[in-house]
């Protein structure tokens, strides 16, 4: 039972101790039931006192509560205690680690929120949540958040500034099996093909709602933000995060437009034939379960280790250890999912060969947590740190676009017959030289770089594009849509790239001899010389840019398309998106937008 604290005001009194807090905003979210909400900090810190008590071999003290708390409409009670343990580089009981453990918990409308500085009670707090222990275990009157109304709360209109990716896909040496991302907004850089077998498990991000940058991590129900500077801030800043919970609308789409889904609904007879078993190395995890050194330890067993599988029953499998090509025992590994997509994992009949019995038995609790496991299914399923995703490959999408009304224009003609009139007639050409401000310059000719290099340099950023011109294939206004009218252009864009950087663009159009070569300057003639300088002098903090200019698809046949479920038209967009989302990731890989324009 923990001691109640003295409420005076000397430095060992509770509001000495309160004065000095200034914890780390990690918060453990949770829905409470079956408790009354006047007991529920009590109970909470009764439930995690209990945890400690129950461990193999308990190596916590002098349990201490503090008095209740109320700020920010939040009501919050604190308790700390101490824990022993023996140094991870020694093997001697003369060295002793003592550490001091903070809990505070924290009540607003209907939820509780959980700070623990234990990483040993994570794993525990964590089977609560999912029901994976007794019902009347400690903490199990709690239930974690929804990843849905997380990513609503916390990710919705927000810039991801790291993304913690896992793979749901068949294992490849020529593929991740996970990585982690950071950036500025992260959604923009995710790649449309090879990203659509992650999934997120965890994110940072801006939110502009809420005007933090918070983290998520819907699996373990956890937000983080910083370090309070105090008791007060702590208790505002957790204020904040539930009312964002709270506030949060159901059914909210996955944040992320490329990446893989979990699956809602689903008959779990059909998931069986498991052919590969992984373990994510805990280095990797966004919020693992263990102190530093026992997560060193663990990632350095699942990367020297290889699980042999055969499938069983069902969505069972049986396992053979091996490290070195040596079999160190074998298990089965039940694997339980539910309709809606849940799973759990318990190790039966494990046998260890007798070779390394101590790895054995840590890869067998590895696996019975299920955090970072990963089985692939012959049935197309995968199931990847205790949830079923489905391996299918999605529709591409393609964002990047401008609908242009290019009224006054012939939309069938490229270029005017005599290039010397560029700008004073009803071509395409003709049309960027009428709208593009700034430096121009039409290369058009064989070898050319682009039919037009622009330069910008009125905005924030200078913004220097590479513009490629093709003609529709038809005027009609209810053309149908065409790949073809944008594959030759397309490939002229990806193979001339190499041009956006202005070292190398500067000498190309220094040596242009071509007659067909012209320069502008805000619509004036210009010397050639005077564009070369201009790309010489920039920084190298400019925009690069790739744009096709192709007016053959509308708006509205695109649109209409877009609406379609099936069809000629809705397969000549999905191979259409798919060419263009293909070109924009070779722009992107080389740090430069790429964008289309069509009719409007």
């Amino acid at each position: 039972m923990a001691d109640a604290i003295d409420g005076g005001q000397g430095d060992g009194g509770a509001a000495g101790f309160h004065a000095a807090l200034t914890p780390f905003i990690s918060l453990t979210l949770a829905k409470a039931a079956g408790v009354p909400v006047a007991d529920q900090l009590e109970r909470c810190l009764a439930d995690i006192e209990a945890i400690c008590a129950a461990e193999e071999q308990p190596a916590t003290s002098d349990f201490t509560r503090l008095p209740e708390l109320q700020h920010a409409s939040v009501r919050l009670q604190a308790m700390w205690y101490k824990r022993t343990l023996k140094p991870a580089w020694t093997g001697s009981a003369e060295f002793v680690d003592v550490q001091h453990h903070l809990v505070i918990a924290l009540v607003r409308k209907g939820h509780l929120a959980l700070h623990i500085s234990d990483s040993k009670i994570k794993g525990p707090l964590r089977a609560a949540l999912i029901g994976d222990v007794d019902a009347d275990a400690p903490l199990t009157w709690l239930s974690p958040i929804s990843r849905s109304t997380m990513a609503a709360a916390f990710l919705e209109n927000g810039q991801a500034r790291t993304l913690w990716l896992s793979g749901v896909h068949r294992r490849s040496a020529t593929k991740a099996d996970a990585k982690i991302l950071a950036g500025q907004d992260l959604d923009y850089s995710l790649d449309p093909f090879d990203d659509q077998s992650f999934y997120w498990s965890a994110a940072r991000s801006r939110n502009a709602a809420l005007e933090v940058t918070v983290g998520v991590s819907p699996k373990a129900s956890r937000v983080w933000l910083g370090k309070a500077n105090s008791i007060e801030g702590f208790a505002a800043s957790a204020a904040l995060l539930i009312n964002a919970v709270a506030a949060a609308k159901q059914g909210t789409a996955e944040p992320f437009r490329f990446l893989a889904t979990p699956v809602q609904a689903l008959d779990p007879a059909q998931v069986k034939g498991g052919y590969d078993l992984s373990i994510l190395p805990p280095d990797m995890l966004d919020d693992g379960d263990e102190d530093a050194d026992t997560v060193n330890a663990d990632a350095a067993l699942v990367i020297a280790s290889s699980l042999v599988v055969e499938a069983a029953d069902g969505s069972n499998l049986s396992v053979s250890v091996e490290i070195n090509g040596s079999v160190i025992g074998t298990l089965s590994l039940e694997v339980s999912v539910t309709r809606d997509g849940k799973v759990k994992f318990k190790v039966s009949d494990p046998k260890p060969a007798g070779v390394d019995d101590d790895a054995f038995n840590r890869i067998k609790t590895l696996l019975g947590r299920g955090v970072g496991v990963n089985i692939r299914y012959d049935s197309g399923h995968s199931v990847s740190d205790r949830q079923v995703y489905a391996l299918r490959m999605p529709r591409i999408t393609f964002s990047h676009f401008e609908a242009v009304d290019f009224s006054g224009y012939a939309v069938k003609q490229e270029k005017p017959h005599d290039l010397t009139k560029i700008g004073e007639g009803k071509s395409l050409f003709c049309w960027v030289q009428n709208t593009h401000k700034g430096w121009l310059a039409c290369d058009d000719g064989a070898n050319e770089k682009a039919d037009f290099i622009h330069l910008d340099v009125s905005g924030a950023k200078p913004i220097l594009s590479l513009i490629h011109v093709k003609g529709a294939k038809s005027d009609t206004t209810g053309r149908k849509l065409s790949v073809a009218a944008y594959e030759v252009v397309t490939g002229q864009a990806i193979k001339n790239l190499q041009w956006l950087d202005k070292q190398a663009l500067a000498k190309g159009l220094s040596q242009a001899v071509r007659a067909t070569n012209y320069w502008w300057k805000d619509g004036e003639p210009i010397a050639k010389d005077a564009l070369v300088e201009a790309i010489e002098n920039l920084g190298d903090d400019y925009v690069r840019r790739v744009v096709v200019v192709q007016p053959h698809v509308t708006e509205a046949a695109r649109a209409n398309a877009d609406t379609a479920k099936t069809g000629v038209n809705r397969l000549r967009l999905d191979q259409l998106n798919t060419l263009l989302a293909s070109a924009w990731r070779s722009c992107n890989g080389l740090g430069a937008e790429f964008k289309v324009i069509w009719a409007q």
